[in-house]
């Protein structure tokens, strides 16, 4: 505060033709911080907002130990952050609040989160382009009945198109696929639907094509395909 008052106690002592070029130097002088879009997914709540600010404050719920959070930059960029969540009882509230706390039968365990982060955090994170990724993830019931399609298909093709074609239309997390592809046997036939389902530019770690094949053969043709080797 004393260092504004101080700013403009010399502005006013400065001749008018000078007041206008140090307004001017003052307002270039102020940090410009790009227009970022915030963005964050869970079943409790889904965040989607803009921040052009040099901080971005939240609290707020989570689905369990951990949130992540999604900066889209105005260059068709974004990086990633994932905040641990701490868990906390909540006592039942109403006439029989003492009833059940005492038995401890009624309390339920909430996640939740705080995060404070300022733009030069943010801007010193490596990107990725969006064109790599998709948001929001598909939801967990979304998810569930696919893997139950993928499970009446009675043909190992069927069982391929049907997480094909669901992929079109649902975002799947790195995860997500991992799950729906072990439910295709044949791993030339997983690593196809792999390629088919994997946005353009991603790569894979070397430990999670390790999970999905077995194979010496399938498992090279993998890493040659989604890691730089």
């Amino acid at each position: 505060m004393a260092r504004l008052n101080g700013l403009v106690a010399l502005m006013l002592s400065l001749p008018s033709w000078m007041l206008a070029q140090s307004d001017s130097l003052l307002v270039d002088s102020v940090a410009s911080h790009p227009t970022l879009r915030v963005r964050s997914f869970a079943q409790v709540s889904q965040i989607d907002s803009i921040w052009s600010d040099s901080l971005w404050v939240w609290n707020g719920a989570c689905d369990g130990p951990f949130r992540s959070f999604r900066f889209e930059f105005p260059d068709s960029t974004f990086c990633a952050i994932e905040i641990p969540c701490s868990q906390k009882v909540t006592e039942p509230s109403g006439l029989n609040a003492r009833l059940t706390t005492a038995s401890g039968i009624s309390e339920s365990q909430a996640w939740t989160a705080e995060l404070l982060i300022g733009t030069c955090d943010i801007e010193a994170l490596p990107r990725k382009p969006l064109s790599t990724s998709c948001f929001p993830p598909a939801v967990r019931a979304d998810f569930e009945e696919l893997l139950s399609a993928m499970e009446r298909a009675v043909f190992e093709t069927e069982k391929c198109s049907t997480l094909i074609k669901a992929s079109e239309n649902l975002c799947l997390t790195r995860d997500q696929m991992r799950k729906a592809l072990s439910h295709i046997p044949s791993e030339d036939r997983r690593l196809e639907t792999l390629e088919r389902i994997t946005p353009s530019g991603t790569e894979w770690t070397e430990v999670e094509l390790k999970e999905m094949f077995q194979l010496n053969f399938i498992l090279e043709r993998a890493l040659k395909r989604f890691t730089k080797r």
